[in-house]
């Protein structure tokens, strides 16, 4: 009979395995928890209210009592973000709050929604059930502004551990399939993920694209070609123009990898063409047949304030000047503290030196973050728009410092299978087998 400490109902060895199975949902909670405290910074910005109001509609509410809702929301946001600017104001911190006359002022102006609310704006939205239509029922549970962050939040924690699934398909050490989760979980990733926004679910699903095509490369082609397909699906649904690229770009990856790489030239790499070039086309033609809004009424909302201001003749040439100064600047910001560019650099390395063919799709994907920027060059909203390069070091960095690391354990021999340690070893070989066993298990 096994003896146990006092308080204890399990054997010691099942307590070893137990504890890293339970590692990844502790990263999470913490995750979780961390912006549950920061909840109160957070802002229901104008997009959330959008986002509120389709919510609302699809709860069964008319669409004057939806944005009556989804305003009230908003202006009880504002009033609240007001009072904590002026609590941190050294001359009206002592001045009593005004936070209900100013969310009823709010309310009074924008009776009738926010502005802006030209109809060609509106239906971008619209284009986006997905996020809402999900969150919906947290949304009558909790309110708009809670609501809609549980469910970001939630999808972001979800990314975190497809992060370090997708880590542990590449035979990533434990330790470093954690860091990447929690790097997840600290980067702006986590910051744009938690809010009241579609970054989240847009994450999440951008993750299980990943995975999925990892999957196909290491031939797993049913598992990886339904995941993939889900995925794409719902991304479709939350943000189409986003993964319409991300399925552009994996189209290419995949191509570069069949005419470049002689070992992915097999089954499951075709299948990623396929199914990426395939989503590409569908996309583009149903986005004909529903008639739903394109790359010239993304530009001309860009350059007329999202229809304030009277259309330009020629977007493409505003498009071309503005990215000119807009990158130049942006490098020379980055040259000041160059973190995400070292980042980017490390794990571009770490990624390449693992795998090409999954270097090129993590590569790819996080492109779609600099080539959404270049599509819509706002200052204002830079690293919202640019935030999917941040999988490029969330994934590579691991794998870079795990190669620095363990030289050795990144060459297994060719046929090593999943052997349990020798019968002969001692109690150190033994643990480290015993706690490797449990994450495959967890990983599995």
């Amino acid at each position: 009979m096994t003896a146990c400490p006092p308080g204890s109902g399990l054997p010691r060895g099942e307590r070893r395995r137990r504890l890293p199975r339970a590692l990844p949902a502790i990263l999470a909670a913490a995750f979780v928890l961390l912006h549950v405290f920061g909840y109160p910074a957070t802002r229901f910005s104008n997009d959330s209210y959008r986002y509120a109001r389709q919510a609302h509609e699809f709860l069964g509410d008319p669409p004057s009592d939806a944005t009556r809702k989804a305003v009230a929301a908003y202006c009880a946001d504002t009033a609240r973000l007001v009072h904590r600017n002026r609590m941190l104001d050294q001359l009206r911190y002592r001045e009593p709050g005004r936070e209900a006359a100013y969310a009823a002022r709010c309310e009074r102006k924008y009776a009738h929604g926010l502005e802006p609310t030209d109809p060609r704006y509106e239906r971008i939205f619209r284009t986006r059930p997905g996020y809402p239509f999900v969150a919906a029922p947290f949304v009558a549970l909790l309110g708009a502004k809670a609501g809609l962050t549980l469910v970001a939040l939630l999808c972001t924690a979800l990314a975190g551990y497809l992060v370090l699934l997708l880590l542990r398909t590449l035979r990533a050490p434990p330790p470093a399939a954690l860091l990447g989760q929690a790097l997840c979980y600290v980067t702006p990733l986590a910051s744009w993920g938690g809010r009241p926004l579609a970054e989240g679910p847009a994450l999440a699903l951008t993750a299980a694209l990943l995975l999925a095509a990892v999957w196909l490369l290491h031939g797993r082609v049913r598992p990886g070609a339904a995941l993939f397909t889900g995925a794409l699906a719902g991304g479709l649904a939350v943000r189409y123009s986003t993964f319409l690229l991300v399925a552009l770009f994996l189209a290419a990856a995949a191509a570069a990898a069949l005419l470049l790489v002689r070992r992915a030239r097999h089954r499951g790499t075709r299948w990623l063409a396929g199914l990426s070039a395939g989503g590409t086309l569908a996309t583009l033609v149903g986005g004909e047949l529903l008639d739903l809004p394109g790359t010239t009424d993304s530009l001309q909302d860009t350059f007329t304030l999202h229809w304030t201001r009277p259309e330009i003749a020629d977007p493409w040439q505003a498009l071309l000047r503005l990215n000119h100064h807009y990158w130049w600047q942006w490098l020379q910001k980055e040259a000041l503290a160059p973190l995400l560019l070292f980042l980017l650099a490390v794990g571009a390395w770490g990624v390449w030196r693992r795998s090409v063919p999954v270097a090129l799709c993590v590569i790819a994907v996080g492109a779609t973050g600099f080539a959404t920027a270049a599509a819509h060059p706002l200052a204002v909203e830079l690293d919202r728009l640019y935030v999917t390069v941040w999988l490029v070091p969330v994934i590579g960095v691991p794998l870079a410092l795990s190669r620095l690391w363990h030289p050795l354990r990144e060459r297994p021999a060719p046929g090593a299978g999943r052997a349990a340690p020798a019968a002969g070893g001692g109690p150190a070989a033994r643990l480290h087998g015993e706690r490797e066993e449990a994450w495959r298990q967890a990983a599995d």
